[in-house]
């Protein structure tokens, strides 16, 4: 029989595995992933960007994930003064984006509801539509209380843009969704499935431009906020948002430049240290580019730091707590074992700084003895698509991870980086932001595009984004922030990965998962201002719909000639 063990991943308290799985070999024909075509989806259109023509906008969409070997079947909808209602099952493996369009102008009377159940697993949830008087009207509530998940109300973020579900885990397992943050160290959570995978066999969040989660002005600069800003959220919230892969650019500053400077270095890494003391057994990858002085002037050249200022850079690195100090460079990084480094410094895990920069002869890249590395130490294919729409931008990322095949005699060697960002010019970024760019049309396209993408020989490592959890424009307190990116991570490493048996060699962990013993379920509501209520009353369900009035159309087309009590409550 297997030890004892806590599994901290699907539930803020740990989850107890009581007995062991005899059989424990992957086989082909256990695969519950599924090949169903999805209906195409839809990318927000570039002139709903703008508030006056998106706030006019009375198409939105609900995407639906679905990381479990159970399908999500859609049992019923309503809808009422609605010109589309139209959602559908979501297959193992799959998403689905749900088309919702109001009929005309706003009205109070607004509604719909689309109920699931999870096959296999004796559980269900609804997706409600309801819109209300006052400011950001029209509302979308995750009702997920019959998982024991909770309710949480969002907003829509634009005109013709899209709300996320992401669910991941398994009846054996135990579900975990989107609608809020699990446990910071989500890796040393997975430590039994991840732990024998190299690293190029794991996914991680990244956050691109890492550090520019502010705006601190310490150079004269064009640079603003809303065309220089890429993150919402400090470093630390980055990393308990799920943030596995920190795009830092570090620069000395002299004189007039184009940019602007974000947090500080030694801010950065105080934030770091105080992500690890309390999340600890973690792998945490800090790709560090630049380490050059800006431009005196426009056209004055770079400034090549010397041996001098590496050696203070150095200095400063040996800031960070928990580096991982002569790791063995015989093999690149990416073929390390998962394990290897999250065990290191006694289980604390892993920080690894990975230098790029354009550094002059003679002058030293990388300080193994500090746990400082050379970025090529690492085989990264990390493509940066440099389109200004989503709709461009998402076919060209895809292309790029469904060219590495994972796994078997083809199974590509390097560590596969997806930029799923877009690249506005400087008018389009003052005029729209950076921050409308990721949460409208960018982030979105992520959970039906991009996961419609993948499947268990085909995925990307990292996956690169602005605005890292941010949802609703600028709502950045850490309550506000939603947890899609944070999921689907653990339900791409527990489930697409592991259904590959040339990755995971074992059954796969969410159909062999032992008996498991949980705490109480969380069952409470996040509503849309980020006010959280962890024990409502009994019966509390926002956008629920007691009567079903006249006019009301069913999922089979029925139209109700007379109220009716909701049959489906």
């Amino acid at each position: 029989m297997r030890a004892l063990h806590t599994l901290a991943l699907l539930a803020s308290s740990a989850w107890l595995l009581v007995s062991g799985q005899t059989d424990d070999v992957c086989r082909i024909q256990d695969r519950t992933y599924s090949p169903e075509a999805m209906p195409a989806g839809s990318h927000q259109p570039y002139d709903k960007l703008s508030p006056a023509v998106g706030g006019l906008s009375t198409k939105f969409y609900i995407t639906v994930v679905n990381l479990t070997p159970h399908r999500l079947r859609l049992a019923n909808t309503h809808s009422y003064q609605m010109d589309a209602f139209d959602f559908g099952d979501v297959p193992p493996g799959r998403a689905r984006q749900n088309a919702v369009k109001y009929r005309g102008g706003l009205s109070r009377d607004d509604a719909g509801e689309a109920y699931y159940l999870v096959d296999g697993a004796d559980q269900r949830f609804a997706v409600r539509v309801k819109s209300y008087s006052g400011p950001r009207p029209r509302r979308v509530v995750l009702d997920l209380s019959g998982m024991g998940l909770g309710q949480r109300e969002y907003v829509f973020p634009g005109g013709d843009t899209a709300v996320s579900l992401v669910v991941a885990g398994s009846r054996r397992l135990g579900f975990r969704a989107s609608l809020r943050h699990g446990p910071g160290n989500w890796m040393r959570g997975l430590y039994d499935v991840i732990g024998d995978r190299p690293v190029r066999h794991l996914v991680m969040p990244g956050a691109h431009d890492a550090g520019m989660s502010k705006i601190t002005n310490k150079i004269t600069s064009i640079g603003s906020r809303s065309n220089t800003q890429n993150q919402g959220v400090s470093i630390y919230d980055q990393l308990r948002a799920g943030a596995r892969w920190l795009d830092l650019r570090v620069g000395s500053m002299a004189g007039l430049a184009v940019g602007n400077t974000g947090e500080s270095l030694d801010e950065v890494i105080g934030e770091i240290n105080r992500f690890t003391s309390e999340s600890p057994g973690e792998i945490i990858f800090l790709p560090i580019r630049y380490l050059v002085g800006r431009y005196a002037f426009p056209d004055g050249g770079p400034i090549l730091w010397g041996a001098a200022m590496v050696g203070e850079f150095f200095a400063r690195l040996r800031g960070i707590n928990n580096r991982c100090l002569d790791l063995d460079t015989s093999t690149g990084f990416q073929n390390h074992r998962a394990s290897y480094l999250m065990d290191q410094n006694a289980g604390k895990g892993c920080v690894i700084p990975l230098l790029s920069g354009r550094l002059g002869a003679g002058v030293p890249r990388e300080s193994p003895g500090d746990g400082i590395y050379d970025i090529g130490r690492m085989g990264i294919d990390d493509r940066w698509s440099d389109q200004m729409r989503a709709d461009v931008m998402a076919p060209d990322q895809i292309g790029t991870w469904r060219s590495a095949v994972r796994g078997g005699a083809a199974d590509h060697g390097n560590l596969v980086v997806a930029q799923w960002l877009v690249t506005p010019d400087a008018v389009a970024a003052t005029a729209y932001s950076l921050q409308s760019f990721a949460i409208q049309p960018t982030n979105p396209s992520l959970y039906w595009a991009g996961v419609n993408g993948m499947d268990p020989e085909h995925w990307p490592n990292v996956v690169l984004v602005d605005y890292l959890g941010v949802q609703q424009r600028d709502q950045w307190a850490w309550d506000s922030l939603s947890a899609e990116m944070y999921t689907l991570a653990v339900g791409m490493n527990l489930y697409m990965a592991s259904e590959n048996c040339d990755v995971n060699r074992r059954r796969g962990p969410l159909r062999s998962a032992p008996k498991v013993s949980r705490g109480v379920p969380w069952n409470g509501i996040i509503f849309a201002n980020g006010t959280t209520v962890d024990r409502p009353p009994p019966g509390i369900h926002p956008g629920r719909a007691a009567i079903l009035r006249s006019g009301t159309v069913l999922g089979n087309g029925t139209v109700l000639a007379a109220s009716v009590p909701n049959p489906w409550l």
